[in-house]
C-alpha cells in the first residue's frame, strides 16, 4: 500500500482552508502557520518538504514549480493560478479538484498539476 501523502498549504492561503480540507475531505492538510513556514523562503520550504518526503504543496507561488522541475520531487505541487478571492471560493475550488489532483500526482506520478 502506498504511503498517504500530506498537503501543505502555502502562505498565500488562510489556515482556515487547511482546517476545512481536514474536516470536509479524506485528506490531511497543514497550513504554513502550523508548520512554521511563513517566514521561510521558497527554497527553504522546498527543502523542508523534500526532507519530510510525502508532501504535496498547494501554492500560488511561481517559484515552486521551477524548484521542483530543477531539483525533482518530492515534494509534489498543486499550482493554483487564481487571483485573490474569498476563502469560501478558494476552498470550493480546491474541494472540487483535490481528488483528481491527488490521483494525478500520486497514482499517475506527475510532479506538478
Amino acid at each position: 500500500m502506498q504511503p498517504k501523502w500530506i498537503f501543505w498549504l502555502d502562505n498565500h492561503f488562510s489556515p482556515v482552508i487547511a482546517k476545512w480540507i481536514n474536516e470536509r475531505t479524506q485528506y490531511l492538510c497543514k497550513s504554513s502557520y502550523s508548520l512554521e513556514l511563513k517566514d521561510l523562503t521558497d527554497q527553504q520550504i522546498y527543502q523542508k518538504a523534500k526532507s519530510e518526503g510525502y508532501v504535496i504543496l498547494i501554492s500560488k507561488d511561481a517559484d515552486l514549480p521551477q524548484l521542483i522541475l530543477l531539483n525533482g520531487s518530492p515534494p509534489k505541487l498543486i499550482n493554483i493560478q487564481r487571483g485573490n478571492c474569498s476563502n469560501q471560493i478558494m476552498f470550493a475550488l480546491i474541494e472540487k479538484h483535490i481528488e483528481h489532483c491527488y490521483r494525478m500526482l500520486v497514482d499517475f506520478d506527475h510532479d506538478i498539476i
